[in-house]
């Protein structure tokens, strides 16, 4: 093979190892983003479920109250 295609193939070689480990970067950061959607989904999930037993507990069931003018 002559010079300039041995370097052609090197270059390439090397681009191409450069966007396989840039892949590997971003498949490892979309895994964790997942994981962190799921752990948040998850908290929302239980945060609606207290804020409802609140909402229960301090607001009084409508029909119950006299209005203020009795």
């Amino acid at each position: 093979m002559d010079s300039e295609l041995e370097q052609r193939i090197e270059k390439l070689e090397i681009d191409l190892a450069h966007a396989m480990q840039t892949i590997d970067d971003l498949n490892s950061v979309v895994i964790e983003q997942s994981r962190l959607l799921e752990r948040l989904n998850r908290r929302q999930i239980e945060t609606s479920g207290q804020v409802e037993e609140l909402m229960e507990h301090v607001l009084p069931e409508p029909g119950h109250d006299k209005p203020p003018h009795y």
